[in-house]
């Protein structure tokens, strides 16, 4: 089996079979003798967020639990405590701040400090080594963490997501897939477009990109920039016209025939495709799917359905498609 299809396939009970799906179910209540069941009570979206956050808090124990283990053993190898080690690792090593890193760090949050520079002087000079201090301790944790052997087990809870014929860059038997579900007129998803070029390059063949829309009723043109898309798409054009929305300065009524024509899609053909409104209802139900599952933000990465909130810098796609790999590797070679 690919191993994206336990990921990306949403196994719904279809009309004709719905009432032996209902048949296997255990209501939840009874009213008159009529059943409620959990489908029923609409907090799919709900209890996402509830699994996503229980998960988000056993991760951050278990990092910490790893980070406390792998300094007591570097500090027991050296027959010191842990206090020892990171005061004769850390605190020993990081230098006092020079007088014009104080001042730099000074302006840096002059929007914050209402003292004058020399009386706030010492409290910015313990502060600013505090930071080079928290900066030298992680250094020397991602130091013993690469020299030991740590494999993370806990599993992020992962959402089912319907990917149909959205589009999709990359091949669709690549072992990962990253859903997103964007708008075209946030600026963080237009941040967000260099990192997934940068990821998709980095991975080629090995992860492909699957796009979803989720205007947002903040954005008055992100609606019809998404259907404009979809109809660019008929001619083979969807992912320059794609590029060319987030590239544009602003989008206006009067945007969607001159992106046509930059890149070679005939602007009438494009316009009257968009205002026949065809792609309305496959725009709105990829903004539907994204309710279901408790997203309302964008952009938002289903990464093998692992949730992944923002413009995220490019190592924290990279975590977990390394991650997944990985475990992927690892379930081939047991069978």
């Amino acid at each position: 089996m690919n191993p994206n299809t336990s990921t990306v396939a949403l196994v719904v009970c279809v009309t004709l079979f719905a009432g032996a799906c209902r048949a296997q179910e255990k209501p939840v209540a009874t009213m008159d003798g009529a059943p409620i069941y959990e489908r029923d009570l609409d907090v799919k979206s709900q209890l996402a967020q509830v699994e996503q956050q229980a998960y988000q808090v056993r991760l951050r124990a278990l990092e910490s639990l790893i980070e406390r283990r792998l300094l007591e053993k570097a500090a027991a190898k050296e027959k010191l405590t842990v206090e020892e080690f990171l005061k004769r690792e850390v605190d020993d090593k990081v230098p006092e701040p020079s007088p014009q890193e104080v001042e730099g760090f000074y302006w840096a949050q002059k929007d914050r400090v209402t003292q004058p520079l020399e009386v706030a002087r010492p409290q910015l000079a313990r502060n600013l080594k505090s930071i080079k201090a928290a900066d030298a301790r992680q250094r020397l944790l991602r130091s013993l963490r690469e020299s030991s052997k740590v494999a993370i087990l806990l599993d992020p809870p992962r959402m089912s997501v319907v990917v149909g014929n959205a589009p999709r860059k990359g091949v669709s038997s690549a072992p990962i897939t990253i859903v997103e579900f964007s708008d075209y007129q946030c600026p963080y998803c237009k941040r967000a477009t260099a990192t997934i070029r940068e990821v998709l390059l980095k991975y080629e063949g090995k992860v492909s990109l699957v796009y979803k829309d989720l205007p947002l009723p903040m954005h008055p043109e992100a609606q019809r920039a998404a259907e404009a898309a979809r109809c660019a798409g008929e001619s083979g054009k969807y992912w320059e016209y794609h590029d060319a929305l987030f590239a544009a300065a602003s989008l206006t009524r009067d945007s969607y025939a001159q992106l046509a024509s930059s890149i070679g899609v005939e602007p009438a053909k494009l316009q009257s495709c968009l205002d026949s409104g065809k792609h309305r209802a496959a725009v709105q139900a990829d903004a539907e799917q994204a309710k279901s599952l408790g997203i309302s933000g964008t952009p938002a990465f289903l990464i093998n359905g692992i949730f992944l909130s923002g413009a995220q810098p490019a190592e924290a796609f990279t975590r977990i498609i390394d991650q997944e790999l990985e475990r992927i590797g690892a379930n081939r070679a047991g069978g």
